[in-house]
This record gives structure tokens, sequence and C-alpha cells, in this order.
């Protein structure tokens, strides 16, 4: 195993809590192989059957989902150490529910489910990081389903919010540009333009391009 490979998984919640050694001596007793997908190739397409457990070595993806209106909501990014569709994957019904696509030169490491399921059998801690990793997808698309409901205000505000929380600060840095942060709201980009710019003229925030500074939320 390579060295890029193994900090790939290191930052995997999957191995969270396990030595470098550890994962290298797990890795030797499973096939995988590592495969690469240049920027704007699709990865899986929604609808596509989820055969293999994917780990992102390197690189970006994000799962988009096409709404009924035809407007594409961006459901989420995957960055290093995450698993694509790691809740599908034991499911009867096994479809990727979005279509995820390299938002940059990406490394992936692939195995067989039958694998996967031979390591976490071998050690309960892999087990244990399995389950708080599908917990925390429920969390997230809870949140997803709660925000789809509210009004671009409200969307904007809750936003803002978590991010504040997050970066500890009310000067905070956005990490998507407007219009991704509009696919991400499920919203027109000149729909968020004009949120902010109310907000903006309320005194509630002051916007300087990525920068916003949370006056009164």
């Amino acid at each position: 195993m390579d060295i890029d490979t193994l900090q790939g998984l290191k930052q995997c919640p999957l191995f969270k809590g396990l030595a470098e050694s550890e994962i290298i001596d797990l890795m030797h007793t499973v096939r995988y192989r590592v495969i690469r997908c240049p920027k704007g190739e699709i990865f899986a397409f929604e609808g596509l059957v989820c055969q293999y457990a994917d780990i992102i070595i390197d690189g970006e993806m994000v799962a988009t989902l096409m709404g009924p209106s035809g407007r594409v909501v961006r459901v989420a990014t995957h960055q290093a150490g995450n698993m694509l569709a790691p809740a599908f994957l034991f499911a009867f019904d096994n479809r990727y529910p979005v279509t995820v696509e390299a938002s940059a030169n990406t490394t992936v490491l692939r195995m067989m489910p039958t694998d996967l399921e031979k390591i976490l059998n071998s050690d309960e801690r892999l087990m244990m990081n399995y389950i708080r990793m599908l917990s925390n997808i429920i969390s997230h698309l809870t949140k997803k389903v709660r925000m789809l409901s509210m009004s671009v205000r409200e969307k904007v505000s809750l936003y803002l919010k978590e991010q504040s929380r997050q970066q500890q600060s009310k000067n905070i840095l956005l990490s998507m540009s407007r219009q991704e942060l509009a696919d991400h709201f499920g919203i027109q980009k000149y729909s968020l333009l004009r949120c902010l710019n109310e907000l903006k003229q309320e005194g509630a925030i002051l916007v300087e391009g990525r920068h916003i500074q949370i006056l009164s939320l």
C-alpha cells in the first residue's frame, strides 16, 4: 500500500482509532484496487446499482439530485476519507439515489462488499465506526429534508448560523460559490442573491465576497 492511499484511509471515519500498522494489516487481508476519476467525469448515475465499497483517497466528488421541476439540488460534497453511499451498499434496494460527479481529479479505493464485510467482522471498532457513519448520514438527511421545507430566508439564516457555530466566529468564510450554495439549498441563484442583499440592507449581515460578518440574525 502506497503512502497516499494510507493517508486517505486514515481520514476515513471507518478507520478511526486504528494505528497505521493496523490499517495496513487489515487491508492486506482483502482485495482492493485504486481507480482514478478525472474532474468532470460522472462516477455514478442515479439509479445505478451500488456494487462496490468506494472510499475517496484524494480529490472531491459532488452528489446531486434532480428534482421534479428539473432543478438540480446539491445533496453532499465528498472529500478525501469519505465513503460513497455506505447506507445503500447492503440495502435490498441498493441503487444510487443521487448522481455522483468528480469536481476535481479524484482517486478512489474500491473493494467488494464481501471484503468490507470481512474487515468489519474482524474488528469491533470498525463495526462501531460503520454504525456511526450510518447514523451521521441519517442525521444529515433529516436536516436536509427539514431545510427543503423552509423558505429561502430560513434556509440562508440557518446555514449562516451553523457556519458561525462550526467556525466559532461571527466572521465566516463560505466554502462554496454563490451558485454552489444555491444548488445546496435547491433554489435559483438570483433568489439567494436577493435574500443576501435583503439581509444586508436590514443590517443583519455584512457581505464581502465569500466573507460574511453576522451582525444580527
